[in-house]
């Protein structure tokens, strides 16, 4: 049995926790943080040893793996410093927090064993959409939708966020990631897009809060990406897809074939109730089978988000991936 820590114990570490529960080939063995409330939270639900110091507890021999949890800005860093100890890497979304990073990454030795958080992959009306694909025929056009809400409340507790150095952009890089990463899973490769990105809630924050754009896939298909953390609510993601035999649909957790609903996503005990349970799934892939998704196969989804990025600040000008 593998020993796991955690590091960040905020907003998406205790999911974690609660995720390696079930996965009979690990264990959670530590969590560090460098506030000692979280710790807290974590010793009164999990038997673990605490840690406030990362490198101290990288020296852990006892620790296999190393689960990333914390501010975009500190991804990177603590990647190399786990790899450099021998331990193996989990790393939540985004695995880096700008092109210069990600590049950085590809390019080291053992990069290859690092297991990118992309969970939604594994949403079984997911994994039903990429099934059905290989059967309806050529794909004609594909779009994304992400509506939620994050208020200044939700900034305000975490400092980091809503700021270009230290989150590295808004909606897009934190929360619609997972959207554009489902559509290029099921479309394929994304070769080029246009932009465009805006503040329609807050303005107190550096960062977007809105995001479109026109994604050109291979094959010459197009497909439309809508983002925004100002509506008034938050939804779970809508994805379409429509084939020469028939159209596909992903709303409200539940999958639709040609308007019929066929399938819906178990919900999550744990996090947001539109966020699903795959985590759980993931680390079970990944402890008791060895399957993940490392930083070089998901190279098309960091790569656009990067170039949408890039187009949305000059303008909307056409980038090439």
């Amino acid at each position: 049995m593998k020993n796991a820590a955690i590091v960040g114990y905020g907003a998406i570490g205790p999911t974690h926790a609660k995720a390696l529960e079930p996965v009979e080939s690990v264990r959670l063995y530590a969590v560090c943080d460098v506030n000692p409330e979280k710790l807290k939270i974590a010793s009164d639900s999990f038997e673990v040893k605490t840690y406030t110091d990362f490198d101290l507890m990288l020296s852990d021999e006892n620790i296999d793996s190393v689960h990333i949890c914390t501010p975009h800005y500190l991804h990177f860093e603590m990647i190399k410093k786990a790899l450099s100890a021998g331990k193996e890497v989990v790393c939540e979304k985004p695995v880096t927090m700008t092109k210069k990073e990600y590049t950085e990454l590809l390019a080291l030795e053992n990069s290859g064993k690092v297991c990118v958080i992309l969970q939604n992959r594994f949403n079984p009306c997911i994994e039903k959409i990429k099934e059905l694909s290989q059967g309806l025929g050529k794909l004609l056009a594909v779009k994304g939708i992400l509506t939620w809400q994050r208020t200044m409340d939700y900034y305000n507790r975490d400092k980091w966020r809503g700021n270009w150095d230290t989150e590295g952009g808004g909606v897009l890089i934190n929360q619609a990631v997972h959207t554009l990463d489902l559509m290029g899973y099921i479309a394929g490769d994304i070769k080029s897009l246009r932009a465009v990105m805006t503040n329609f809630s807050l303005d107190e924050i550096e960062v977007e809060d809105t995001f479109s754009a026109r994604l050109n896939f291979e094959n010459s298909l197009s497909g439309i990406f809508f983002a925004t953390n100002a509506y008034s609510d938050s939804s779970a993601p809508q994805l379409e897809f429509v084939f020469e035999k028939g159209f596909v649909r992903y709303i409200d957790s539940k999958l639709y074939l040609d308007g019929e609903l066929i399938m819906e996503d178990e919900k999550s005990e744990y996090g947001k109730s539109y966020w699903g349970k795959s985590h759980e799934k993931l680390f079970k892939n990944y402890y008791e089978r060895g399957e993940f998704f490392s930083p070089h196969s998901i190279k098309n989804t960091m790569l656009t988000m990067f170039a949408m990025y890039e187009s949305a600040k000059s303008g909307g000008k056409e980038i090439k991936i």
